[in-house]
């Protein structure tokens, strides 16, 4: 009977460690549902951990596919980098890495680019020259897309503790049943 309490206490502590085995994509640029006003010249994903040789990624747009000009690998970073200009369409990032423990994980990053037309930027940076902002404005609209993009990292890491917490604690309830039964026996 101890045998098997050692063996279920093992188990419930091992199991959190297992779900954490997989790692998810950290960040992106583009980052998911941004709509991209300036050409698109490079894709960087961010990963969890280490990635090794044999990742990759593709961009896709309505049944086409664009080939990057080069894919580098670097610890926990996959940067792809694009010489041709890209029409304004929504577009979708599918990656595919191998991680750290050998396992292929895959997923996807939409976003949209809407780079206007030349001709009407000249109209735009007239209007842009009444209005022009403070430099601290500037600062403040700058920072916000940084602080939304870290304001969502921790959304992810607590749902992956939750998930943890509520593996943990449905672990310790097997484990106190089995006990219960075995102890009237």
């Amino acid at each position: 009977m101890k045998k098997i309490m050692i063996l279920l206490v093992l188990a419930t502590f091992s199991l959190p460690l297992i779900g954490q085995a997989h790692t998810t994509l950290s960040s992106s640029s583009p980052a998911e549902g941004e709509v991209m006003v300036e050409p698109l010249e490079e894709v960087v994903l961010t990963f969890g951990t280490v990635i090794e040789q044999g990742s990759s990624m593709t961009l896709e747009s309505e049944g086409t596919s664009y080939e990057f000009d080069e894919i580098t690998l670097s610890d926990s970073v996959m940067t792809g980098s694009l010489s041709e200009e890209l029409p304004n369409a929504a577009y979708t990032i599918r990656w595919e890495i191998i991680g750290a423990d050998g396992h292929p994980i895959e997923g996807e990053v939409p976003f949209e680019l809407n780079v206007e037309a030349v001709a009407e930027e000249p109209a735009a940076e007239e209007a842009e020259t009444e209005e022009e902002p403070t430099t601290e404005e500037a600062v403040v609209e700058t920072e916000t897309p940084a602080e939304e993009e870290n304001a969502v990292q921790p959304a992810e890491d607590e749902g992956n503790s939750m998930i943890t917490v509520f593996l943990v604690v449905a672990l310790l309830a097997v484990a106190f049943i089995a006990y219960r039964l075995l102890k009237k026996k």
